[in-house]
């Protein structure tokens, strides 16, 4: 990463073209599809780019929120897929809210590819970090029955000390699995909570989901083909 630029910046890996399609996601004006899009190519990117450090021997397991299903991660899964052993797929639907002021991200419900846990290692595929809630709660998760020999958690953007808000809510034996990969680090954030610029407000509605209630009735389309496969 090189110095902050108007409150961001960027990987060394990032080209013109990924500043372009980030600068994209951040323009409020254009239409959910053109969103859609537009994160399943920044995933696509950032799936090659993690191919770079994959082992074509091993398995992985791909775990990833519902909203982010069928755009980020389907990009990162199409471009690591060909170039490892095997990839699992274990999506989750987080719940937000905030008990005793503290925002907490229980499971609503998941879907687990069969023989998950038998992955080496673990990916953590989020659109934002500008907290921890979400990503820890899915690590907690899996964890519970898989033993990754490396934790990888991506994330397009993340804030600042995300990473940091991470890695306190675990002990040192597993956040010393963690190995970041984001495109771009922010250093501001709003009232509510928003990274600025980040990802351009609430991934919920850019994708056209609405709501989190709206978002947790979708089964997305990766599921829906490995269900009835």
């Amino acid at each position: 990463m090189n110095t902050y630029s108007n409150g961001r910046k960027f990987d060394k890996s990032v080209t013109n073209d990924v500043k372009a399609l980030l600068a994209t996601l951040t323009d409020r004006t254009i239409e959910s599809n053109v969103y859609r899009e537009t994160m399943f190519e920044i995933g696509k990117f950032m799936g090659q780019e993690l191919s770079k450090k994959l082992d074509s021997n091993k398995s992985y397991c791909i775990a990833s929120t519902v909203e982010d299903a069928d755009f980020l991660s389907r990009g990162i899964i199409e471009s690591i897929k060909e170039k490892v052993h095997s990839v699992y797929l274990v999506c989750f639907w987080n719940d937000r809210i905030k008990v005793n002021g503290a925002s907490v991200a229980p499971i609503f419900n998941k879907f687990q590819d069969k023989g998950y846990e038998t992955a080496d290692s673990l990916i953590v595929v989020k659109s934002i970090m500008s907290g921890s809630c979400v990503v820890k709660t899915n690590i907690t998760a899996l964890i519970e029955n898989m033993k990754p020999k490396n934790i990888f958690v991506l994330a397009p953007v993340m804030h600042k000390d995300s990473t940091l808000k991470l890695e306190r809510e675990f002990p040192a034996q597993i956040s010393a699995l963690f190995n970041y990969f984001s495109l771009a680090i922010d250093e501001n954030i709003n009232n509510n909570g928003e990274v600025l610029p980040g990802i351009g407000g609430s991934v919920y509605e850019r994708l056209g989901f609405g709501g989190q209630t709206e978002k947790n009735q979708y089964i997305p389309n990766i599921v829906q083909e490995r269900i009835f496969a």
